[in-house]
Parts: C-alpha cells; structure tokens; sequence
C-alpha cells in the first residue's frame, strides 16, 4: 500500500478515568484501545436520535414557528390600536393605508421600495396611496402626517418620514 493512498487520520488527546480505561482494555482485546474507541465514536456517531428526542426536536421547532407567528401577529395589532379613530376610519381609506401608517408606527421610516416589498404592494401604488393619506390627513387634522426627504437621512437615502405623530395616534 503506498503512502498516498493510506487514510489520513488526527491525532487527539483524550483523558479518561483510570477504570473506564481498564474497561476498555478488557473489551478492546487484541486490536487495542485506538480501534475500540474509533468504532466507538463511528458507532455513536451513525447511531440515529432515539424517537422520542426527534418528536421533542419537530416540536420545538413548531413552537417556535407558533410563537413568531403570534408575535408578529401582535406587533402588528398593537400598532393599529395606536391609530386614533380619525386616522383609522376617516385618513385610511382602507387595509393597505392602515397598514402603511402601521408601517411608519413601527418603523419611523421608509423608502418607497420598502413599504412596496413589506406590503406585497408596487411602489407607484404605495406613493398614489402616501400622497392621498397627506391629501386627507391636511384636510381632516390641518398637517401632513407623511414627509418625504431628499438625501440621505437616519441611514437612508430619499425617505418617507412619520411626522405629527400625535395627530393621528391616540
């Protein structure tokens, strides 16, 4: 056999109990310890997961998809409620203007690509959408609650921005 077609193994180094070792030392027999705990170690490692901790590891990750779930659920409710009567049923029109000045609650800010992508909407519909909200919320409450700036602002650049936030939260 030549060299290059040998295995290459690592060596490592191992403490062990002195009884645990003579245990070994009786089981290993004549191919010694270095192959005894070699199998060992390829036995364990193809070994599968006992049944019972795979149903515990399903549902853990099921509850974890639950509870991420519920929590978006309710940031989500928790910033609606927020919204004061006129700006949920008078400056919202419908669902999408609710959930873009949810959006803003939230978020403070956002470029237009942004709420299209976050509201499963197109970007000219999310700026038809902003400037009718700033149309209303001017004639109801007497300000725009939206304000676009030019420019790089709070780390983004050419950005709507929540302003008069106490006009339309409760």
């Amino acid at each position: 056999m030549s060299p290059s077609s040998k295995k290459r193994s690592v060596s490592i180094r191992l403490r062990l109990e002195p009884d645990l070792l003579e245990r070994i030392d009786k089981l290993a027999g004549e191919r010694g310890r270095q192959h005894f705990i070699e199998e060992s170690v390829l036995w364990r490692l193809d070994q599968e997961l006992p049944p019972f901790i795979m149903e515990l590891i399903e549902d853990v990750n099921e509850l974890k998809e639950r509870v991420a779930h519920l929590e978006n659920i309710q940031s989500t409710s928790v910033f609606l409620d927020e919204l004061n009567t006129v700006a949920k049923t008078q400056i919202c029109r419908d669902q999408l203007d609710r959930s873009i000045l949810e959006y803003f609650l939230k978020n403070d800010g956002a470029t237009t690509p942004e709420l299209a992508k976050d509201l499963s909407s197109n970007r000219r519909t999310i700026l038809d959408r902003i400037a009718k909200l700033n149309e209303r919320a001017k004639n109801l409450i007497g300000v725009e609650v939206l304000k676009y700036e030019k420019g790089f602002s709070k780390g983004k650049r050419g950005a709507w921005w929540l302003e008069h936030h106490s006009k339309i939260v409760s």
